[in-house]
């Protein structure tokens, strides 16, 4: 007659430990999280063959994971010019499978989940065949101090079809300089607050570890890119990035950035010729690199 009490606390127990587990894994994976970068082989002239991801690292927010980085298609937009970056979408965690809703592709993006603490997140990708490995992002407030300048480059190897080759210029003073391959040149004044959260994505940046170069894998078309930080119109540090496989820190800067500029609301101003020459100087240093 003791039988079925003790079985049903058996299946308390078991019932228990599973919800446990569960609830362990979604609370631990809440946060921000970048890629580890430190154990990738590097090769001459300090540079880095790292991993393609589709995103800039991961940002969970209760039961959403924010894709920072991860692009998408406005509907009935074209591929080429049409796509954004930034979007807010689901996700699952279940045992050991993480599943996050792709928007672009319309089907969850499925990893296996080998480790997960509050500190170390490591993630097999079945899109992509291979481990991932996680951390928490760091804050570095000094590089406020650092820099008051970026350009970035933009330079598309491949099949042209629409897309273009650009030019990015933005300051501390809210100044924006643009040109493209097809010779369009705009200059404009932002808003304040927005170059301010511009300039504060790039707040996980450590300028003083990063690599010069990181080379990613792959054939066919590709974009890369030259993002340079400037103080009062000196370059501190140039960091090339192939294919978007960059450190996420990087990424999560740049990469939403340029994204924004092209359709943010702007008033015109006259074009500053020194930053002009400078901007295109850079331009042009990366440009016969990339010959």
């Amino acid at each position: 007659m003791k039988v079925f009490p003790f079985l049903l606390m058996i299946c308390i127990f078991v019932f228990s430990c599973g919800f446990d587990k569960k609830d362990y894994r979604i609370n631990n994976i809440q946060g921000k999280w970048v890629l580890d970068n430190s154990d990738l082989p590097i090769i001459e002239s300090n540079r880095v063959i790292s991993k393609i991801r589709d995103n800039c690292g991961f940002q969970f927010d209760k039961e959403v994971c924010h894709m920072n980085c991860s692009f998408y298609r406005k509907e009935k937009s074209n591929v080429y010019t049409g796509m954004k970056t930034g979007y807010s979408t689901p996700f699952k965690i279940n045992n050991d499978s993480l599943k996050i809703w792709d928007t672009e592709k319309k089907e969850w993006h499925l990893y296996l989940v080998e480790k997960l603490t509050k500190d170390s997140l490591i993630l097999f990708d079945y899109n992509m065949q291979y481990n991932l490995k996680y951390i928490r992002p760091i804050t570095f407030n000094e590089n406020e101090s650092l820099y008051n300048q970026i350009i970035i480059s933009k330079i598309f190897l491949g099949d042209r079809d629409e897309r273009v080759d650009e030019l990015f210029y933005i300051d501390r003073d809210d100044y924006f300089y643009y040109k493209n391959s097809r010779n369009e040149v705009a200059s404009y004044k932002l808003d304040n607050k927005i170059v301010t959260s511009f300039f504060s994505n790039f707040r996980y940046l450590d300028l003083n570890k990063i690599k010069n170069e990181y080379i990613g894998g792959g054939t066919g078309s590709s974009v890369h890119y030259s993002i340079s930080f400037l103080k009062n119109n000196k370059v501190i540090k140039r960091v090339i990035d192939h294919q978007n496989t960059g450190p996420d820190e990087l990424l999560m800067g740049y990469v939403p950035m340029v994204s924004e500029l092209r359709e943010m609301p702007k008033s015109k101003s006259e074009i500053n010729s020194e930053v002009k020459k400078m901007s295109e100087e850079e331009y042009n240093f990366f440009s016969k690199k990339m010959d």
